[in-house]
């Protein structure tokens, strides 16, 4: 197979491109599937548009991005660690709103079983070929690919580029440093492709020995188009970038106290080009503080006298005071360059969410240089692109009908298929551990606020059986065999679950794992089962407090002890062990469970209005009552929270539940409309008249009618008023 001569890979002119893409590259998530409100649907205006947007736009653990572009599609590939299965590609059609196509390697494949640092894979970048498509990964800091006819998979197992030895400044001996981690691909003007390569880290430490020496050496070599392999002779060697902390590097190579730095790595690379320069943008590190910087050349070289360091490229402020790791820049039809970005949430107690994604648009000065600033978090102009089909990103609820687990699941490390099952009895998970064992079947942990609720049948009969629901951070290396151990800490997880205690009870329990053994609980409650049969579990997180509930019809729910607080969970930082953030989902311990329905944000339990996923306007501020509540709001301004499951496993919503004030000047007549899946071919489903009240601290629920069933994104848009309109406290759905 041979590329294309030219591939869309730096700078998309989309307004060019073709209208449509092939079934195969617009293969729609089977994770998300709207069902449709029944009563007062208005459709909605044809000029609707979202002409703003915030961060992230890739809520929970995102890292590592790369971005491909093909017709009016763009893909997103980035590092898995040790979730499997790995490689997960994703799709949009708006750079905001992003949808699962497919994941690339199997756990099965042999290659991942010795996986180390973080395990799994690293990176990604999809190339195009003449007959398909081929993506390139990093595994144990190696390159590796992967091809497929369709971006959809099947994808063939994965085959190891090769790599040559190097040799550091200053020596004579030949190092084989291997073809790095955090890879890129670059594809010139003349057609040529390009490994952009990052191995190593800073410490230029001696250059006596062998590969001990942990130095890190920067390189682009040039690709065989037909084999995926590197060709030999073709390496440029810009490992100088390392030697300049100033620039994003980490130190002088002889140890110069004054100029070494090792948090700077330099790592990360991707490489653009722009009105005949050549743009290579790289990462001081990846934790807060990681800040990204650019070098400029006229010509493809490895002289460093034609490199010119530019500075920084980000302005990082709060929360996200850690945004780099930048994709390659893409230029849109309208002339505007956007790139994506990966940061913590650095402040808030927040980390145990992860490097998330953020988008943000490049501009250029007059003289070629690009900056990215402002407020990361505040909402911004959206790319002027056509509003497409895709609901927001978030954790997806599930009844398990298909004939295969959807592929926003994950699992950690190797879990054979073996172990779970939506065969054995069809509308069903089955969990299957072997005994002693356990297996977690989650999803990525990614907002504030979360109401997990699952519908469970398990009978536990002997010590340590258990089932139900986790919200936690990776297990140690003792659990899943490819980690470290020696830079692996006790982790941290808060479950509900129906287990055998000298009896059947529900057990509501933070507990920490430092082996193999059962978690060591810090905090624990615990009540008998009802009788046997199916019960509901609702596991209910907000503001670093949660607390548990079970019920056996869904309507009536009993608490499970008290609240607990989950602050260090919350805030854990994934970047002393398995290099992930938190992830939410069910487990079986010792026994199988059957599991009917997972949802992540149960629209019948109240959402902190504090808590958009996306707005046009409107701040955060706070009330001596409420606590953080949505205020700012204007006449025409619009909240977005995403993935409100509103009635599944039977239910329905007949009302939504506003809790506001609104003691503004100007006429009465003010109102929240309530739309579902704004852009997606969105409707009207309900219009809340609001009442004035006293204060800004004077606040009243209100009950709008309305029926709708299924997961969608729920947008509430201010209309009427003056001057700013109300404050949101929260919202919730009656759903029965």
């Amino acid at each position: 197979m041979i590329f294309h001569v030219r591939i869309a890979a730096v700078a998309v002119a989309l307004a060019a491109l073709a209208p449509a893409c092939a079934p195969d590259e617009h293969e729609p998530s089977s994770t998300w599937a709207p069902r449709a409100a029944t009563s007062d649907r208005v459709p909605e205006p044809a000029a609707w548009r979202a002409r703003t947007f915030t961060n992230p736009v890739l809520p929970g653990d995102h890292p590592d991005m790369n971005l491909y572009v093909e017709g009016r599609n763009f893909y997103m590939t980035g590092s898995d660690f040790g979730m499997s299965p790995n490689v997960e590609i994703l799709r949009s059609t708006d750079l905001v709103r992003w949808e699962r196509v497919s994941r690339v390697v199997s756990p099965a494949w042999p290659g991942l079983q010795d996986a180390i640092a973080g395990g799994g894979t690293w990176g990604g970048f999809i190339v195009k070929l003449a007959a398909g498509y081929r993506i390139y990964f990093a595994v144990n800091f190696n390159q590796f690919f992967a091809e497929a006819p369709s971006l959809a998979g099947p994808w063939t197992d994965p085959v190891a580029v090769n790599a040559f030895p190097y040799t550091p400044p200053a020596s004579a001996t030949a190092f084989n440093r291997g073809n790095g981690y955090d890879d890129s691909v670059f594809i010139d003007d003349d057609g040529k492709t390009y490994l952009v390569i990052k191995a190593g880290q800073c410490k230029w430490n001696g250059l006596t020995g062998g590969q001990e020496n942990n130095f890190g050496i920067n390189l682009i070599t040039q690709l065989d188009p037909a084999t995926g392999m590197l060709i030999a002779g073709t390496t440029l060697d810009l490992s100088f970038v390392n030697l300049n902390v100033a620039n994003g590097g980490c130190g002088d190579p002889a140890g110069d106290p004054a100029h070494a730095d090792t948090s700077h790595w330099a790592e990360g690379p991707t490489m653009a080009k722009r009105n005949g320069f050549y743009y290579y943008f790289v990462t001081t590190h990846t934790a807060c503080g990681g800040e990204e910087f650019v070098w400029r050349s006229s010509r493809l070289s490895a002289d460093p006298a034609d490199w010119t360091p530019l500075g920084r490229l980000t302005a990082n402020q709060p929360p996200f005071a850690g945004a780099q790791h930048s994709s390659a820049p893409i230029q849109l039809g309208d002339g505007t360059w956007w790139a994506l970005f990966h940061s913590y949430e650095c402040t808030g107690g927040w980390t145990g969410l992860a490097r998330q994604g953020l988008l943000g648009q490049v501009t250029w000065t007059d003289d070629g240089i690009p900056k990215v600033g402002g407020d990361w978090a505040a909402p911004a102009p959206a790319p002027d692109l056509p509003a497409g089909t895709i609901p927001f990103l978030a954790p997806f609820q599930d009844e398990f009908e298909g004939p295969t687990l959807t592929t926003g699941w994950t699992f950690y490390g190797h879990t054979p298929a073996e172990r779970y099952s939506v065969t054995d009895r069809p509308g069903w998970l089955r969990v299957k551990p072997a005994p002693a064992t356990t297996v977690w079947v989650v999803q990525k942990d990614a907002l504030h606020s979360s109401a997990m609720v699952t519908k469970l049948e398990f009978t536990p009969r002997s010590a340590g059986d258990a089932a139900g629901l986790r919200l936690g951070n990776p297990i140690p290396a003792e659990q899943v065999g490819r980690f470290d151990p020696a830079f692996q800490p006790a982790s941290l997880e808060v479950s509900l679950a129906r287990i055998w205690d000298a009896g059947d009870k529900i057990r509501f329990a933070l507990g920490s794992f430092a082996s193999a053994a059962p978690p060591t609980l810090t905090t624990s409650a615990e009540l008998p089962a009802p009788t046997a049969g199916a019960i509901w579990l609702k596991l209910v997180r907000t503001a670093h407090q949660a607390t548990g509930w079970f019920s056996t019809d869904r309507r009536r729910w009993t608490q499970v002890g008290g609240p607990i607080d989950i602050t260090a969970l919350d805030d854990y930082n994934s970047l002393v062990d398995g290099w992930v953030g938190n992830q939410a989902g069910v487990f079986a311990t010792n026994a199988s469970g059957d599991f009917d329905l997972f949802s992540y944000r149960d629209g019948a339990t109240r959402i902190p209005g504090s808590e958009p996923d996306q707005r046009s306007g409107g701040a955060v501020v706070a009330s001596t009552e409420q606590g953080p509540v949505l205020g700012g709001l204007h006449d025409g301004d619009w909240a977005m929270y995403g993935g409100v499951d509103l009635g599944s496993g039977g239910a329905r919503s007949a009302a939504i539940e506003l809790t506001l004030a609104s003691p503004g000047p100007g006429p009465a007549e003010r109102r929240v409309e309530i739309w579902l899946d704004r852009p997606a071919g969105g409707e009207r489903v309900a219009t809340c008249e609001v009442p004035r009240t006293a204060s800004w601290e004077s606040w009243r629920t209100i009950r709008c009618p309305l029926r709708a069933a299924g997961t969608h994104d729920v947008y509430l848009q201010i209309r009427g008023g003056q001057g700013e309109v109300l404050r949101l406290s929260s919202l919730r759905f009656d759903a029965h």
